[in-house]
């Protein structure tokens, strides 16, 4: 019988991630078994998927509270199927205050750990740095700088590349993510990247329409896109006028990104996304005051943007909490849009970002490390 790998996710990302993952180890290792807490892209990368993560997603510390009985619910059937199906290894993917505990009963249960997606302990909680060394087997890193942040703390780390960059080779070029849309070369476009979950959309893209209502008023001619992702249910974009000519494109947001001149991008890995692709982009990001204000004391950082830390520079302005104001917005993009100078040079910054994961193909990776893994345990166990 063939081995078995249990993967666990916790949101669309990471569902995305390590469906990469998935897909490669199945070409690795044909017979291998992946059960899966995942969504679509897992189960369309041939895992079993034991539970959607559609009932358990979260953002924020207060949304996440409200999720506490289903997650422990969850746990629970986690741990039972670990008992019963003694997995040959365990593959949490990000999602740490959830599944450092399933790595715990994993430990418990003699079960490797390979963790994919490392908890940014960089960001907060560098105090997790020892429980990860005690309970992961092996870490799989997805930004430069945090292989030597963990090495350095005892875990075994390796900089595997960022998953992100797999689909980006694949992306529309500008002429054809304009053409695909019927837009002609010249109308300036107006991209709103709002997330992937409900909570986001929110608090976030009214604040996010406001701003491109205002833009279109002095520039009648902008075209604004807003990108749909296949997780989010269709009528949490409800407030897009697409009778106005507000357009929503279903699908990767790569389309949205390169037809644009500028960005309006939700803090998270889309701002990554839309920095490696060179697209100039603003960072907006509003959640509940009580998690916004727990978030501020934990996060001992300068910025939130993901493009913005690899970068280790402001790349991309922040528009955070009561900053993320229609008016403000609007005023980034008309400016940007007015300068094409500017936006030339910002998008060489941007792009210059990909010189740090050159070279790694993070799924090919990571599933060379779990095999390795399960071989090693097999070799200890005398298999």
């Amino acid at each position: 019988m063939g081995r078995t790998v249990l993967v666990l996710t916790g949101e669309p990302s990471g569902d995305l991630a390590a469906s990469g993952f998935a897909a490669a180890l199945r070409a690795r290792e044909p017979g291998i078994r992946v059960v899966a807490v995942g969504g679509p892209r897992l189960a369309a990368a041939g895992a079993q998927i034991l539970q959607d993560i559609a009932s358990i997603s979260a953002m924020g510390f207060a949304e996440v509270l409200r999720q506490i009985p289903r997650l422990a619910a969850l746990e629970r059937r986690l741990v039972q199927f670990m008992r019963d199906e003694r997995p040959d290894a365990l593959v949490p993917v990000d999602f740490p205050g959830f599944n450092l505990r399933i790595a715990a009963h994993a430990k418990d249960l003699g079960i490797p750990v390979a963790y994919y997606i490392a908890p940014q302990v960089w960001a907060w909680g560098r105090e997790r740095t020892k429980k990860i060394a005690r309970l992961v087997d092996r870490l799989m890193v997805v930004l430069p700088f945090e292989e030597e942040l963990f090495r350095a703390a005892g875990v075994d780390a390796t900089f595997v590349g960022h998953p992100l960059l797999e689909g980006l080779a694949t992306a529309p070029s500008r002429a054809e993510a304009r053409a695909s849309l019927g837009l002609n070369a010249e109308r300036p476009v107006l991209g709103l990247l709002p997330g992937s979950r409900s909570q986001e959309i929110r608090r976030i893209l009214p604040a996010m329409l406001g701003g491109a209502r205002l833009a279109r008023e002095r520039r009648p001619d902008l075209a604004i896109l807003v990108s749909r992702q296949e997780s989010l249910p269709r009528e949490a974009l409800a407030a897009v006028n697409e009778a106005a000519g507000e357009r929503l494109v279903e699908g990767p947001a790569a389309r949205v990104i390169r037809a644009s001149d500028v960005l309006l991008v939700t803090s998270g890995t889309a701002t990554l996304e839309s920095a490696l692709l060179g697209t100039p982009l603003a960072v907006v990001y509003k959640t509940s005051p009580v998690t916004f204000a727990i978030g501020r004391a934990l996060v001992d950082l300068p910025r939130i943007g993901l493009a913005n830390i690899v970068a280790g520079e402001e790349v991309a302005p922040e528009f955070l909490q009561d900053a993320a104001t229609p008016a403000a917005l609007a005023a980034f993009v008309l400016d940007l849009l007015a300068r094409p100078e500017e936006r030339a040079a910002r998008s060489a910054r941007l792009r210059a970002l990909g010189a740090n994961f050159e070279g790694r193909g993070a799924s090919t990776h990571a599933a060379r490390i779990v095999v390795e893994l399960m071989n090693e345990r097999d070799r200890a166990a005398g298999r």
